[in-house]
């Protein structure tokens, strides 16, 4: 299964976007982010909303995989 991170990265790149500017797009600090991408907190709904726009995903993942304990599948 794949993880946050995983999904994130995956999408970011391949939108061609760093980390501070998908940050940016979510009016964010860098650093708020990256605890995002690195599985370090978990992802309101409402920047997980919006990076599923900015980077073209199913916001589903996100949500399941950001509400599992420990983000293993359920």
């Amino acid at each position: 299964m794949k993880t946050i991170r995983s999904i994130l990265q995956s999408a970011r790149n391949k939108k061609g976007l760093t980390q501070q500017q998908v940050a940016d797009k979510l009016g964010i600090a860098l650093r708020s982010y990256q605890h995002y991408e690195y599985e370090e907190r978990k992802i309101p709904l409402v920047i997980a909303a919006d990076l599923s726009t900015i980077l073209d995903i199913n916001i589903y993942d996100l949500v399941v995989r950001n509400s599992t304990p420990n983000n293993e599948s359920a």
